[in-house]
């Protein structure tokens, strides 16, 4: 009998990289014939999808994003649930619903597999305005990720940040991670898809993801302002939703709220270059398919959206705090044509490396070997 997964996690309704990353590569696993179901909390209004929904024993909003409910879940369902259909358990959020998944799985004797996919120490900070926060909340996250059998990082910057929080070296595995390279592609470019959103003739950068405060719009709203001083004709597209979308404002600064599928790949191709200025990223899906749609992109030297851009091939790699670094670039960008296509056409090269089957066969040898070694991992436990 082929291995069993339930992937459990917070966040599998939030819009954000975690939940779509995740939807994405369980879609991919069940194609190829994989036995995999992604396990959530309960929604206040049921909806029909492929979440397995677990009763909350307790649910509340976060104060400082109220856009966000965490839910407790009823941990007895949870047991119930592993026990008739999972080998091993993958945690990615080290939330009440991954705090849950990780006692049920030891109450089970089941391996434990937790991927690291959100700096929540960082974003603790961002998001209260409270920097005390990191050094509070670091050693819980670090704790979490040390129960695991095998952590699970997807760049280096996440393999420096496991061993930053006491996660022994053997305890790591670098996991490879794919883009949907049919969907993101150069041929969705369909530069009249723009005009809906006031879109006129002049160059146009794009901006995906949440809109909160720790990804570091700040800085890519002040940067748009410069750039708007010497190309007024130019814009940038906000695609997304979140709690700063207030603050993301300026002179042709266009917030389309969220998109997905066939319209944001159409998105993606028909824009000229994409701006990401976060710092907290653990991977960076949106580089890479911006990259795979054949836009140049200027990202941040801080976190693992550089680990995707070939500095000077393919994009630009900016201090992520200077508003005048990342002005300078997309102004170049915005007036060398020639370098502009050469470096799209680079990058949709560059994402070729990102095939999402060869991501989902290697991800399901990991949980092959996990699975094999699971006597010898549970006697060296006891």
């Amino acid at each position: 009998m082929s291995t069993r997964v339930a992937i459990v996690s917070d966040t599998l309704d939030d819009i954000n990289g975690i939940a779509i990353g995740l939807r994405r590569f369980a879609a991919a696993s069940t194609r190829a014939g994989h036995a995999v179901t992604l396990v959530g909390p309960a929604r206040a209004q049921p909806i029909a999808d492929e979440v397995v929904r677990i009763p909350a024993a307790l649910s509340a909003q976060l104060p400082f994003y109220a856009q966000m409910t965490w839910s407790v879940p009823d941990l007895p369902a949870l047991v119930g649930y592993l026990s008739r259909n999972a080998d091993l358990v993958q945690v990615a959020t080290p939330g009440p619903m991954g705090i849950a998944a990780l006692i049920a799985a030891r109450m089970l004797r089941l391996p434990v597999i937790a991927q690291y996919h959100t700096e929540v120490a960082d974003y603790a900070a961002h998001m209260t305005g409270m920097p005390f926060l990191r050094e509070l909340v670091a050693p819980i996250v670090g704790w979490f990720y040390q129960q695991a059998e095998l952590c699970l990082a997807p760049s280096a910057a996440v393999e420096a940040r496991l061993g930053s929080l006491g996660v022994p070296t053997a305890q790591i595995q670098r996991v490879a991670r794919g883009c949907d390279l049919e969907l993101f592609h150069p041929a969705h470019r369909d530069r009249a898809a723009l005009a809906p959103h006031d879109v006129g003739a002049g160059p146009v950068a794009l901006y995906v993801g949440r809109l909160s405060r720790e990804k570091n719009l700040d800085t890519l709203v002040a940067a748009w302002r410069l750039v708007h001083a010497t190309h007024p004709h130019a814009t940038l597209l906000v695609v997304g939703d979140g709690p700063y979308a207030s603050g993301a404002v300026g002179p042709k600064i266009i917030q389309v709220g969220p998109r997905h599928g066939a319209e944001l790949a159409t998105l993606f191709a028909s824009a000229d270059v994409f701006a990401f200025p976060s710092e907290t990223e653990t991977f960076g899906n949106v580089v890479v398919e911006a990259a795979a749609s054949g836009l140049p992109v200027v990202v941040a030297a801080a976190g693992a959206a550089h680990e995707h851009v070939r500095e000077g091939i393919t994009g630009d790699i900016c201090d992520g705090r200077d508003a005048a670094a990342f002005a300078r670039a997309l102004g170049r960008l915005f007036d060398d044509a020639p370098r502009r296509l050469r470096m799209g056409a680079a990058a949709r090269h560059h994402a070729a490396g990102y095939d999402l089957a060869s991501a989902v066969r290697s991800t399901w040898d990991i949980y092959e070997r996990v699975v094999a070694a699971r006597p010898v991992v549970m006697e060296r436990a006891s």
